[in-house]
């Protein structure tokens, strides 16, 4: 991605809205790996990629549930549909965005652009959360 003057790194994750699943090409940070066959993602430049598994990434800063490794993958990319499914919610503002659940509104993440993207500052989805709810109104 980007060097250290105020921007990313391969450790970084991004938030993608063109993204169709949560994905990482760093087998270590997936826990409870469960293998994938024959499924494939295409880049933004039409190249096709093998997911390898499917498990949950838990870190300091980030719990993301059903990430799939995707080998040889550059980035670590939070989905925007993929929250969307569980009732969470992204307002991009400025420079920054907010990720909220629809039902009661707690903040459970947030992003700040560096270099033209959303770098991720923490993400907590809590791990086996329902899709429950279906609120419109929400804001930072």
């Amino acid at each position: 991605m980007h060097s250290s003057s105020g921007s990313t790194t391969m450790a970084s994750w991004v938030v993608s809205t063109a993204c169709i699943h949560h994905m990482t090409g760093n087998r270590s940070l997936i826990s409870n790996l469960k293998p994938v066959n024959g499924r494939v993602v295409y880049m933004a430049n039409g190249s096709p990629m093998q997911v390898g598994g499917c498990g949950d990434v838990i870190t300091e800063t980030l719990v993301l549930p059903d990430v799939w490794y995707v080998p040889g993958l550059e980035f670590n990319l939070v989905s925007a549909g993929q929250l969307r499914e569980l009732d969470i919610g992204i307002s991009f503002i400025e420079n920054a965005c907010c990720i909220k659940k629809y039902r009661d509104k707690s903040v459970v993440g947030k992003a700040h652009v560096s270099g033209g993207i959303y770098v991720v500052d923490f993400v907590k989805v809590p791990l086996n959360e329902t899709n429950c709810l279906n609120a419109f109104e929400w804001y930072c």
